[in-house]
């Protein structure tokens, strides 16, 4: 499968993460690129010491929407 025929499934949890499934994606990191291989969390609290990575701080707050 090429990279344009790639799939990627998101999923938005329940007071948690968004996570990004895919084979293979790159994202820009304070100027620096990083490559994740098959899925990502992504902080929406905004309380994660690893933004734009999800760490696990969401599960110490309040429920959020």
């Amino acid at each position: 499968m090429s990279e344009q025929e790639s799939q990627v499934q998101i999923e938005v949890r329940n007071n948690g993460p968004l996570r990004v499934i895919t084979e293979k994606m790159e994202i820009e990191v304070n100027g620096e690129k990083v490559i994740k291989q098959s899925a990502a969390s992504f902080c929406r609290c905004g309380k994660s010491q690893n933004q734009p990575f999800c760490d696990g701080s969401h599960k110490e707050l309040e429920p959020f929407e």
